[in-house]
């Protein structure tokens, strides 16, 4: 019985010496390969990189276009950040568009008008006090045309045309335009003019 102890001891010990050794070589190869795979990703970013900002305008469009529909979610926000940042007002205007239609809400933030008549600026007061300052336009993700800008939630719909978003949920009215810093302001009121407010959104 101790003999078979002892031979049994020095074949765990091999067996074990295998293992590390196999799996020491299986987390080289992997490193290896998860760096290989870094590097191409790397030049497929800078490439990429490199079209977005083509002197020729129709192949930054269908380079922004391939990026952000590919379903790759590092390529989407690439496309999207370098669109918001380019000097070409389209392809600024194009991302604006792609930006807005992949959420699924925005969340305005409401001031009194002052440009409003005395009695709509006192209406609008007594509306903040009682609802607070938060609007929340909801977005049927699956509802939205690239096309033409279209979007909707239920029976409510809105619209983005160049850097202008407009819509009407219910009693709101709104419209908004794409600001230096990629913000949205504008005004919403309510459709029967009760009451008019400034509006701002971040969408990035």
């Amino acid at each position: 019985m101790t003999g078979f102890v002892s031979l049994k001891k020095p074949i765990v010990a091999a067996l074990l010496c295998l293992l590390v050794a196999s799996f020491n070589t299986h987390a080289q190869t992997s490193a290896a390969d998860i760096i290989a795979k870094a590097r191409e990703r790397a030049r497929n970013i800078e490439e990429f990189k490199g079209v977005l900002n083509d002197p020729d305008q129709n192949v930054r469009l269908a380079a922004f276009e391939v990026m952000v529909t590919n379903g790759d979610p590092l390529m989407r926000e690439l496309a999207l950040d370098t669109g918001f940042a380019s000097t070409d007002q389209v392809l600024r205007a194009l991302a604006f568009k792609y930006a807005v239609l992949g959420l699924e809400q925005i969340i305005l933030t409401l001031e009194k008008a002052d440009s409003a008549p005395k009695n709509v600026q006192e209406r609008t007061d007594a509306y903040l006090e009682k609802y607070g300052q938060k609007l929340v336009i909801n977005i049927d993700t699956g509802e939205v045309d690239l096309n033409t800008g279209y979007f909707s939630y239920g029976n409510k719909t809105g619209n983005i045309s160049g850097t202008v978003m407009t819509f009407t949920y219910g009693n709101y009215i709104g419209d908004l335009r794409l600001q230096d810093d990629n913000s949205l302001a504008g005004h919403v009121s309510f459709a029967n003019g009760n009451s008019q407010f400034k509006a701002t959104a971040p969408i990035r």
